[in-house]
Parts: structure tokens; C-alpha cells; sequence
């Protein structure tokens, strides 16, 4: 049984490592910009690099909010006793990303730090969700769209994988049932941050 204290205690740990605002802190450091006013307004990887035109905060931005991810889940795990302790302390750290309590609780779209956490919990949906985001993204030539149907497509594999075959590809600690709730409320937390963007371009398709 899982420690309630450690559970806790790590999901406190995940929302303050994710609530760290990467972007709006690199932006405003190297460019002197509040990210959350220019381009999309959206605090993540690809609005720092077209706000700023530089590739190296872009790419710093994306590293720092992988490992993130990487850091709430691994420590949870390691320290917190149980796979369950970094799924929840991961989870909370994409919530922390995308609702930071330093910016109002508008933040970004949490997919680099939800691929830093599955890096530690589960790397075997990152393939699956890279080749689907190309697709959409070359399909409806809109990152959006494409990151919401990579999420889609991952969850939806979770799901549709027997659970003798889903279980020789994921970590012997966990179970399947396990597994795929915490790809659930992964996806869900992804998902809620793309409703309006991926409105938006329907919207604009509609228009055309």
C-alpha cells in the first residue's frame, strides 16, 4: 500500500517543479518579453523560439521542461517507494506546468513535460506519439491539431493493447490498469489545454 504522506508529499514536489515557468523566465531574461503577450501567449517551447526568433531559448526551453518531468517522476519513484508515487508526483508536475500558480494559473500546453515523465515511466507510448503528431501535424499543417491527435492516438493504443501484450512493454512495477489510468489523466491533462487552440483552427478552416 502507498505511503498517503509520501503521496502527498511527492505531489507537492511534482506541482512546484512543473509550476517552474521556463519560458517566461528565459524570455524575459534573454529578450526582456513577457512570452504570455507576444505570439500565441502560450508559455512553451515554440512560442519562446517565435517570440524571440532564437533557437537556442527554444531549445533550452524544451530541455529544461522535459526534465521537469523527468525529475518529478524519477524522484517519486525512487524516493517515494512506488511507481504509483511518480505517476502522481508526474501528473502533478504537467498540472504545475500548465497552471502555475506564479502566472495566474495560465501556463503552457505540458507536452514537453509530460514526455520527460514518460521517459521515466513509460517510454514505449513517445514513439507512437512522435510518428502520430508528424502525421497530424503534415495532415492539418498545424502543431495543435497535430499534438492533440498524438494524444489521442496514445491513449487510444493504451486502451486497445491486450493487456498480456501492453504488460512485456511496460515497467514490471506497474500494472496494466495502472498504467493506462495514468496515460488517461496524462492525455486529459494535455488535452484540456489544446480545446482552444485546436477551436480556434477549425473555426479558421470553417471560414476559408
Amino acid at each position: 500500500m502507498m505511503n498517503m504522506v509520501s503521496l502527498l508529499l511527492f505531489a507537492a514536489f511534482g506541482y512546484l517543479v512543473g509550476s517552474i515557468p521556463t519560458a517566461y523566465l528565459l524570455v524575459k531574461w534573454r529578450a526582456n518579453l513577457d512570452i504570455r503577450r507576444v505570439g500565441s501567449g502560450n508559455v512553451g517551447t515554440l512560442n519562446s523560439f517565435e517570440a524571440t526568433g532564437s533557437k537556442r531559448i527554444g531549445a533550452a526551453v524544451l530541455i529544461v521542461d522535459l526534465m521537469k518531468g523527468l525529475a518529478a517522476a524519477g524522484a517519486g519513484w525512487r524516493f517515494g517507494g512506488a511507481y504509483e508515487v511518480g505517476a502522481v508526483a508526474a501528473l502533478a508536475a504537467v498540472f504545475g506546468h500548465n497552471f502555475p500558480i506564479w502566472l495566474s494559473f495560465k501556463g503552457g500546453r505540458g507536452l514537453a513535460t509530460a514526455a520527460g515523465a514518460m521517459l521515466v515511466l513509460g517510454w514505449v507510448v513517445l514513439p507512437v506519439w512522435m510518428v502520430s503528431w508528424f502525421v497530424g501535424y503534415k495532415v492539418s499543417e498545424d502543431v495543435n491539431v497535430g499534438n492533440a491527435i498524438a494524444t489521442i492516438v496514445m491513449v487510444t493504443l493504451a486502451f486497445a493493447l491486450g493487456s498480456d501484450l501492453l504488460q512485456q512493454w511496460i515497467p514490471t512495477e506497474t500494472s496494466v490498469g495502472t498504467f493506462r489510468l495514468f496515460i488517461a489523466l496524462l492525455a486529459l491533462l494535455i488535452l484540456v489545454r489544446l480545446v482552444d487552440p485546436v477551436r480556434e483552427y477549425i473555426t479558421q478552416r470553417g471560414s476559408v
